[in-house]
């Protein structure tokens, strides 16, 4: 009897870390990057943001939005190989990307050809974050930022699979700068 119950509690057990996902193994991991993207247009605006976690696993978001609420989000979850995962590294951990600061300003009622991106990324025990409301603000540290923005256009273009997780609330849009503190 003890036997079939440790047979039976494998099987369980497996069955439900094949289930629980991506999300379910990442919400122990720390940070490793936030990266959130808003494209502004005239009747909406898109939002891509992602998680990239520690343990090489990703949360990614779009979502469409209008008069500030979303239309439509879809989540998307998987996990980094190993070439990704070190091709991320090696931006993220550059000299020139681990060396740039980007002084924090403040937010103008009414931005022109808004483009907003925020960037946070672990660094030690604090969090290294940019945040660029404008192509003209991001031109001073174009030579800096142009591995991660190619490497994020690359990602956004992959097609991933659709996740049935929640929304993180760490990719969710707010008036206040979406940046992280430790």
């Amino acid at each position: 009897m003890t036997r079939l119950m440790t047979i039976l509690c494998v099987v369980l057990g497996g069955g439900l870390a094949a289930t629980a996902g991506p999300n379910e193994v990442a919400k122990g991991a720390p940070v490793r990057l936030l990266l959130s993207e808003v494209q502004a247009g005239t009747m909406a605006s898109e939002h891509y943001c992602a998680l990239v976690f520690a343990n090489r696993h990703f949360h990614y978001e779009r979502a469409i939005r209008k008069t500030g609420k979303d239309r439509d989000r879809k989540v998307y979850e998987g996990e980094f190989s190993e070439a990704e995962w070190n091709a991320l590294g090696g931006i993220l951990d550059s000299k020139e990307f681990r060396e740039l600061n980007v002084p924090q300003g403040v937010t103008p009622l009414m931005i022109e050809d808004a483009h907003t991106f925020t960037i946070s990324i672990a660094r030690d025990t604090k969090f290294q974050n940019m945040e660029f409301l404008d192509n003209k603000s991001r031109k001073p540290y174009e030579s800096q930022l142009k591995p991660l923005l190619g490497w994020w256009r690359s990602f956004r273009g992959e097609h991933l699979l659709k996740s049935e997780a929640s929304p993180d609330s760490r990719c969710s849009l707010d008036s206040t700068h979406a940046v992280f503190s430790h």
